[in-house]
């Protein structure tokens, strides 16, 4: 046997090998991955989105004291629930802080739904003694409401610092869906 046909008796046990593995994992996987089917097929008809509302708010914002919660202009939303569906909130910004050394400083924001603050939604970002002057800080609140009645909703998001800095960037989305 020359060295061409020992490789070629080579290549065959490994084609023959791959073959069999494929077999194997088919037969063994098959009935897992058809289980596994059917629960993505029903979460997929459990959980579906209905509606998605959005505002955003480029421009900066300061609020007008420290201490107090105000809401962030021109940036609400109305929206509407139906029976049976919870309703999904996020809210992104930029926070910039800018404070003299080893001061404290944060911000602070929630969600107000019908004129009602939601302190459950609450979020702080910001640091204790910080070592330099400014810092910048991506604000991400989420919150997820299913005891909201089947009527229109107003929703703004409110702000505090406990620093000098500003806003901007700010994003909010709203989606009502069925769990």
């Amino acid at each position: 046997m020359g060295k061409g046909s020992g490789l070629a008796v080579f290549a065959l046990l490994i084609g023959i090998g791959g073959l069999g593995f494929g077999v194997y994992t088919y037969f063994t996987f098959n009935l897992t991955i058809e289980s596994m089917q059917g629960n993505i097929d029903a979460f997929e008809l459990r959980s579906s989105v209905h509606r998605t509302y959005f505002d955003n708010r480029t421009a900066s914002y300061t609020t007008a004291a420290e201490d107090s919660f105000y809401e962030i202009p021109d940036l609400s939303i109305l929206f509407q629930v139906d029976p049976g569906e919870s309703v999904y909130f996020l809210f992104t910004c930029r926070a910039a802080l800018m404070v003299p050394s080893g001061s404290n400083l944060y911000m602070s924001f929630q969600l107000k739904i019908d004129n009602v603050a939601i302190t459950l939604s609450r979020t702080v970002v910001g640091i204790l003694n910080p070592t330099g002057t400014g810092h910048s800080y991506s604000v991400a609140l989420q919150y997820a409401d299913s005891s909201l009645g089947a009527w229109p909703h107003d929703v703004v998001v409110e702000t505090s610092r406990i620093c000098g800095g500003y806003i901007d960037n700010c994003y909010l989305l709203v989606q009502t869906y069925i769990p």
